[in-house]
């Protein structure tokens, strides 16, 4: 009995064809040369991505062309009965792969992008915008570009308003940045998250967000989060210095809040405690099932200013003990944001290429 197979090739655009579930992989190439969806010439290029993998490894990601004599479609399409080639020797808007998240995670710390949907103008200005689109373990389909990592990405809508979320172990508390590599931080002063008491063991854990710039004396205190394309701001080469982000945690000691001294110096967790032991939300991830992002479909994003005020109000502690020391850093992750071109391009690839769940990118 056959089945209708959807069939990608590098883009959105897509062929259907009728095949057999066991029909092998070398047999559906010879299948789209025969048919014109694929001339020879590119048919060097193309490789199929294993929609069912499981691990970070490129070489399971990506079919090598001498597997594909036994490996039928059956094994690498995702739910929706797609199948997606990808150039693998692409060297400009190459396709990334990776995994979708919920959250992105190091050690004792995890962090996440979501639409802000608190503050009222943010809201206005969010209707019909997707959540942004995490992933993690993310790989080029090209192995052979320079080495730049691109392990957590994100993907928005154009204009999208956001707040970042963190999730991390404490002593007394945490502090926290979220900034760019160049450009506005969006707290140009450490925030903390601060605890009055103090565990026997263990430590103490927190959640907290950030929705609005924090840049004292500035004109962008306090302004909601949008987040663009980085060709508006005219930036020329030094799109990848703003597109990649950084969130950090680290260890509080000490602080004094209304007169009163608070302290907790527990030491970090040990760094070899198995991931699967510690306190959710760091047990397990990562939804499991492989995803593409067509590179042709997305350009490169950062955050700026929106101009509207957040209604989020900071509060002040004083005499912060904290450290930045290497052995007081909690956990730090390192992002690249990106956005996609159009909203039909992002409709595409999450209704049609990829096996994910409406909730995810739905605002």
């Amino acid at each position: 009995m056959t089945k209708a197979f959807h069939i990608y090739k590098g883009e959105i655009d897509f062929t259907t064809f009728e095949f057999e579930e066991s029909i092998t992989l070398d047999a559906i190439r010879k299948k789209l040369i025969d048919s014109g969806f694929m001339t020879i010439s590119e048919s060097e290029d193309f490789r199929f991505v294993n929609f069912q993998n499981k691990t970070p490894k490129y070489e399971d990601m990506v079919v090598g062309i001498s597997t594909e004599t036994y490996i039928p479609i059956s094994g690498i399409i995702g739910e929706n009965n797609q199948a997606y080639l990808t150039d693998v020797n692409k060297t400009m808007e190459t396709d990334f792969i990776g995994f979708s998240t919920d959250w992105w995670f190091d050690r004792y710390m995890s962090c996440r992008m979501r639409l802000n949907t608190t503050d009222s103008e943010a809201r206005k200005a969010n209707e019909g915008k997707f959540q942004p689109f995490m992933l993690t373990n993310v790989k080029t389909a090209n192995p052979n570009l320079p080495a730049i990592s691109f392990e957590n990405i994100v993907v928005c809508e154009k204009d999208s308003v956001i707040q970042f979320e963190i999730s991390s172990w404490a002593a007394a508390g945490y502090g926290y940045t979220i900034k760019p590599t160049s450009g506005s931080p969006i707290n140009s002063k450490p925030l903390y998250i601060t605890f009055t008491g103090c565990p026997k063991d263990g430590g103490n854990y927190a959640r907290t967000s950030l929705r609005r710039y924090y840049t004292e004396n500035q004109s962008q205190n306090k302004s909601t989060i949008k987040v663009v394309a980085t060709d508006t701001l005219n930036l020329g080469g030094n799109d990848l210095n703003y597109m990649k982000f950084s969130i950090r945690t680290w260890k509080v000691t000490e602080y004094k809040s209304n007169n009163k001294v608070y302290k907790c110096n527990l030491p970090l967790p040990s760094p070899y405690q198995k991931q699967e032991t510690i306190t959710p939300p760091y047990s397990q991830l990562v939804n499991g099932d492989e995803s593409v992002i067509p590179g042709g479909t997305i350009e490169p994003g950062t955050t700026v200013p929106t101009g509207d005020q957040s209604e989020q109000n900071i509060g002040t502690i004083y005499n912060v003990k904290d450290s930045q020391n290497v052995g007081d850093i909690i956990g730090e992750v390192i992002f690249y944001v990106f956005v996609f071109k159009t909203k039909e391009d992002a409709e595409a690839v999450f209704g049609q290429m990829n096996d994910i769940d409406p909730s995810i990118w739905q605002g």
